[in-house]
């Protein structure tokens, strides 16, 4: 390794240890790209300082782009339980194989990805999970061991009809607890459900379109090629019961 490079690592570590709520995802990014660990870009860590990357073996790791890691995440290139077969057998036995991440991966806090896992694209993964062996693209998978919960397709439409739900119940509970009806700000982020497709009237309500690990200009493109359900802001308020 460089000298340039141990310097920056030495920097990275001692950041992480003393200073971990300034330890970014940006730090890290450019931690494991030190060294030589490949992370592909707008790959986001949401709590950097208790994610745990294996960086022993680099050319074993790859991380795709849009992926978004959370708190307490492991990622391994490596298992050290060969130890007990050396104790109980005498003999040290090898391993080796490549952990990959694809592109657009959501990998849900306290998961654990084990060494040799691949992962294709446009997956999510259910916090606390244990992945390990291969993982085709489009789909959600959760548990210990992680199996594959439903196609990403069917998710969608899970999600699709429960924002309506989630939507409503969330306005009827922000009234009662605020005996107020909650502005298009506090509706963050049900705005789809009832705003024109306007880029001005997003900014005016100071909503949440920037999202991190996201791509802006596709974020506008999309939402300004789809339609309200709602022909605006009162007609959902109407639509949740609630006095106008």
């Amino acid at each position: 390794m460089r000298f340039k490079s141990k310097i920056k690592n030495i920097y990275f570590r001692i950041k992480r240890r003393i200073f971990p709520r300034l330890f970014t995802s940006d730090d890290m990014c450019k931690y494991l790209q030190e060294n030589n660990i490949k992370v592909g870009k707008e790959t986001k860590f949401f709590d950097a300082s208790t994610t745990c990357i294996d960086a022993g073996r680099p050319c074993l790791l790859e991380i795709g782009e849009y992926c978004k890691i959370t708190a307490g995440v492991i990622i391994l290139t490596h298992d050290y339980s060969r130890s007990v077969l050396r104790r109980v057998y005498g003999e040290i036995l090898g391993e080796a194989k490549k952990t990959i991440i694809g592109n657009n991966v959501f990998i849900g806090m306290n998961s654990i990805i084990l060494m040799g896992t691949q992962i294709g694209n446009n997956v999510i993964i259910g916090a606390g999970s244990v992945v390990s062996g291969i993982v085709r693209d489009n789909v959600v998978i959760a548990g210990n061991p992680a199996r594959i919960v439903r196609t990403l397709e069917e998710h969608y439409e899970v999600r699709k009809k429960r924002t309506l739900q989630e939507g409503i119940q969330y306005a009827k509970t922000f009234y009662e607890y605020n005996k107020r009806i909650p502005t298009i700000k506090e509706m963050d982020p049900f705005f789809p459900l009832f705003l024109e497709r306007n880029i001005d009237v997003v900014n005016e309500n100071n909503l949440t379109i920037r999202l991190s690990g996201d791509n802006y200009e596709e974020i506008v493109h999309d939402f300004l090629n789809t339609k309200p359900l709602f022909d605006g802001y009162e007609e959902f308020i109407k639509y949740c019961g609630l006095p106008i």
